[in-house]
């Protein structure tokens, strides 16, 4: 049975203030590319460690796709296997995600690069190695 509250029309002045709420919201301006709390991340994804290890899991967790050396990870619990300074900058990267962006390529980007060079890994999941 849905909530009566669900069902009730909106006051005048809830409407205004929603929709002034709203008006605020588009207004604000989109957050620039954390660029060095993603290169930091590049940078540990790239070596062979347990850090870099869920640098890189953590990365393509957010965009969705799956770990290029086969390795599956535990999405965001991955951020418990970080050291202070890269658990900074994944929550760094994940609150500029999470909202508007004036391009996602920044992170696509690097997710291509560490798609290409870890893809020729055995027992890689990307079927080219």
């Amino acid at each position: 049975m849905p909530d009566a509250h669900l069902d009730r029309q909106l006051t005048s002045a809830e409407r205004s203030a929603g929709l002034a709420e709203l008006r605020r919201l588009i207004c604000l301006p989109i957050p620039p590319v954390p660029e060095e709390s993603l290169r930091a991340l590049h940078e540990a994804a790239c070596s062979d460690t347990g850090g870099s290890q869920a640098s890189r899991s953590f990365l393509f967790w957010l965009a969705g796709q799956p770990d290029p050396t086969g390795y599956r990870g535990s999405g965001g619990l991955e951020l418990r296997r970080l050291d202070h300074q890269l658990r900074a900058a994944a929550l760094e990267v994940l609150n500029w995600w999470t909202g508007p962006t004036r391009s996602d390529e920044p992170l696509y980007h690097m997710l291509r690069d560490l798609e290409v060079r870890f893809s020729s890994l055995p027992g890689s999941d990307t079927g080219r190695g």
